[in-house]
């Protein structure tokens, strides 16, 4: 019997479908016993959702920028060995 570190552990194979059937069964058979876990798993299931809903956007040319000052700004005084 899986625990709920067990289906934390294998959430979003669950949800893909990639876990083996035994393993699968036993997150099934878990959430239909487990309230936290179910709750937790719909959670997942409705980010992963929205994820693929919203289109990617490239970085911006002001976010490249800010983004390479501020390498450039954590690497100025260290000297690398």
């Amino acid at each position: 019997m899986l625990k709920c570190k067990d289906v934390g552990t294998n959430a979003t194979e669950f949800l893909s479908g990639a876990l083996p059937w035994r393993v699968n069964l036993g997150v099934v058979w878990h959430l239909l016993r487990c309230g936290n876990c179910r709750l937790a798993v719909i959670q997942i299931l409705t980010m992963l959702r929205a994820l693929r809903k919203r289109p990617a956007k490239p970085p911006t040319e002001a976010q490249i920028k800010m983004w390479m000052d501020a390498l450039d700004h954590d690497h100025s005084g260290h000297t690398h060995h």
